[in-house]
This record gives structure tokens, sequence and C-alpha cells, in this order.
């Protein structure tokens, strides 16, 4: 009895490790799915939708262009009139002086731009043309305006033909790109000066008007309040709000986004569970197999979590219209421009040079330049730029005779930076300075395409 008693309790000491190893996996999957849930809870709350106002615009002039009422405009010109058939009726033509012009605005808004003043137009006013020429015709008024032409505001489609991407790259990292087509638009009527956003979680950028993409980092998902304030070169400036949602990732991604932000912790943890778990099991063959089953299932989820670092195909985009937009540009100018890493650069110019989109060339024993395919090579090799040289010298093709005061102000920069680089540019004849009285006005010097420098 005694030896048959003594065979019975290997067994009974086999069911209670058992037991105790399933109690130890047990709790690590416990505390595996509190940790994900908890985490989950919290950014469920954070993506519920704010109350957003409804959309707002407004048009107005800046404080240094006079706004006059079109009245005041036309009413020194009604001797200068005649009688014309207009769409089957007689109306009175008024002609304004050769340099008035009408303005296309947003939400169907018309302006008349003079060299001294600007007036808005009543809303129902619209343009139609009479033996070629552009004639205005007011609401309630007899008589129809005569100009010169008809020019369109990039703020008429500034905040319309956009694009807004998503991407989450890391926990509670949610970057938002936006991209405004109509600055990609080749010789505009009107030039654009700057634009400003709020983005509506209490950070407010200003951009030149050469930025073409804004991009922007949330901490969290929901729907926000974007306030984008545009100005153009005629004084104009449009403010529009938009609402806009960042869009939650998902439970499955951000659980991922989640163990790879802190699989370091995690992995102490798993380690400190896996001590804990072995000891239960007392190095047992059940334990030892279940051990090694849990990290089999989860190893393959960490490769995998960590492969997962691949640029969107729009960074691929964003280069070759850089380049298309900006022919016989260089390396370091792409790689500070589009933000990307260098390596990342390397690759996405191997794949747009392979396919046959871009041509390269090295231009002395610095620089490497790109071009779109179809291009020729200039025969001369190109004097570098400063991206802000550059800046400076498109800034004084749009607006020739600027003080360096205001084209500080333009370009958001410090007087003395302009005066700096205003010299440099001189030095190389890039840019005259002409001075008249106390100021010193700034022009661009015109160049051969084949010898300028970008």
């Amino acid at each position: 009895m005694y030896d048959g008693e003594k065979k019975t309790m290997p067994l009974h000491r086999s069911s209670m490790v058992r037991n105790q190893n399933h109690i130890g996996f047990f709790v690590v999957a416990v505390a595996l799915l509190l940790c994900l849930a908890l985490d989950i809870s919290v950014v469920m709350c954070s993506a519920d939708d704010d109350v957003v106002p409804i959309v707002l615009t407004s048009l107005s002039l800046r404080n240094q262009t006079i706004e006059t009422d079109y009245s005041e405009i036309v009413s020194p010109y009604t001797a200068n009139t005649s009688t014309i058939l207009l769409d089957g009726a007689l109306k009175r033509l008024v002609k304004l002086p050769a340099e008035s012009i009408v303005v296309l605005l947003p939400d169907n808004r018309l302006a008349i731009k003079s060299e001294a003043e600007t007036s808005f137009l009543p809303e129902g006013s619209i343009v139609s043309y009479y033996q070629e020429k552009p004639v205005i015709s007011i609401p309630q008024q007899l008589a129809v305006v005569g100009v010169s032409s008809v020019v369109v505001s990039p703020l008429r489609n500034f905040t319309v033909n956009t694009n807004f991407l998503q991407s989450v790259q890391e926990l509670d990292v949610y970057h938002v790109e936006v991209v405004f087509f109509e600055l990609t638009r080749e010789r505009p009527d009107v030039p654009l000066v700057s634009y400003t956003i709020d983005w509506g979680d209490g950070q407010k950028e200003s951009f030149i008007a050469e930025i073409i993409v804004a991009s922007h980092e949330y901490s969290q998902s929901g729907r926000y309040r974007l306030v984008i304030n545009v100005s153009d070169a005629l004084g104009f400036t449009y403010v529009t709000t938009k609402q806009y949602t960042v869009n939650y990732e998902g439970y499955l991604m951000h659980s991922s986004l989640w163990v790879n932000k802190y699989k370091a912790p995690i992995g102490g943890g798993f380690l400190g569970f896996g001590l804990l778990v072995i000891a239960l099991g007392g190095f047992t063959e059940n334990g030892r197999y279940k051990l090694l089953m849990l990290f089999a299932l989860l190893l393959p989820f960490y490769s995998r979590i960590q492969k997962e670092d691949v640029l969107d195909q729009f960074v691929r985009g964003q280069i070759y219209g850089f380049i298309k937009t900006n022919p016989g540009v260089h390396y370091n100018q792409i790689l500070r421009k589009i933000g990307v890493k260098n390596g990342t650069l390397s690759y996405h110019l191997g794949v747009l040079e392979k396919t046959e989109l871009i041509q390269s060339r090295r231009e002395g024993l610095k620089y490497r330049v790109f071009y779109p395919t179809g291009m020729n090579f200039p025969k001369a090799e190109r004097f570098r730029l400063t991206d802000f040289q550059m800046q400076i010298i498109d800034a004084l093709k749009r607006r020739p005779g600027i003080t360096q005061k205001d084209l500080a102000w333009l370009l958001s920069s410090k007087p003395q930076t302009i005066n700096y680089n205003i010299k440099v540019l001189g030095q190389a004849g890039l840019v005259s300075v002409v001075r008249k009285g106390r100021k010193t006005t700034c022009f661009a010097v015109k160049h051969d395409e084949s010898s300028a420098g970008v």
C-alpha cells in the first residue's frame, strides 16, 4: 500500500504544476489585453467630434490699399458715355481709363482696380462683352461700365483646388499635408504673396507663395476648424474656414503603433512574466513548449511592425513636381525643400532617373543637378544660389522697384539679412539697386536662362 501511494504522488504534483502554469499564462494574456484596452479607450475619447462652427468666408483689402465706393470711381467719367445695344437692351456705356481692370474674386465677387484706388462691386455684378471688350453690369444700374481687361485673382481657386493627405507614422502623430494646386499654375494673371493657416489646434503658420505643400502634425485625431488667410499682389485678402477631420487610424493600427513605441518596456515586462511563468512551470516540458509558442506568435508581429516604415508614393511625386517646376535644382536644395532623409531622397531620385522621368549631371565637384526628361542641359554651368536668395529674386521679379524694408516684410525676414543678400546678389550681377532720395529700390536683372542660377 505504501508503494502504491508513493507511485501516485508524481501524478498529483504534475496536475498542480499544470494548473499553476495555466494561471501564469492567463496572467500574461490579461496584462497584455489591459495595456491595449486602456490605451485604446483613451484614443476613442480623443477621437470624438467636437462642435465646429459653420464655414465662414470674408473678402477684404489690405490696409495699404485704398478702398473707394465704385460710384465715386465711375462718376468722374459719366460724361464719357455712349449708347450700346447689349443683350437686346439699350444701355448707357461709361468707359473707365485704360489702366482700369476688373478682378474676378472668390464667392463670385468682382472689383474694379485702378492705379490709385480699388472698389468692390455689389453682389450680383457680372462680366459680359461688347465688341470683344469687357463691360460690367451692376444690379439696379441702367449704365454699364467699360474696362480694359479682366484678370483672375489666385484667391478665386486657392482654397477650392486643394488636396489633403494624411499619414500616421508613429503613435499620436497624425501628419497632414495640404497641397494647393493653384500655386502650380504657370503665368497666373495675378501673383500670390503669402498665406496663413490656423490649424485649429492652437498652432498657426505663415507661408510664402512658393511653398506649394503645407504640412502639420496633430497629436490626436478628431475634427478641427482650419482658418486659411491668403493675400494676392493686388492687395486683396480672403479668409475661409474649413471643417477638417483627422481620421483615427483604427484599433488594429493603433495597437501596432502602441506596441512599436513601447516595445522596450513591453519586452522587459515580457521577460519578467516569462521568468515568472518558467518558475511556475518548474522547467517542465509542457511549460517550455507553451512559452516557445508564445514567443513564436509575438516575434513575427514585432518584425512586421518594424518593417512598416515605408514612405507613401506621394513623396516621390513631390520630388518630381519640385524638379519639374525648378529645372536645374541641385541635390541639397531638394533635400531641404522636401524634408526627407538622405537615403530616402537618393532612392526616389534613382527610381525617377531609371524610369527616365528625370535626368541629372554633375556640375563641378560639389553639385549634382536634376532636370525633367526632354529638357536640354544648359551649355554652361549655373551660378548657384541659396533658397532664400532665389526667394528674393522671385519677389523682385513680381514686384520690381520694391524697397528693402518692404522686401523684408514680404519675406518675413530681418532687414540685416535682406541687406546682406542684396549685396551678394548685386556683386553677382543678378540684382540692381537704385537709390531714389532716401529710399533704396531693388530690381532683378534679366539673364539668359542658360546661365541664370537656381
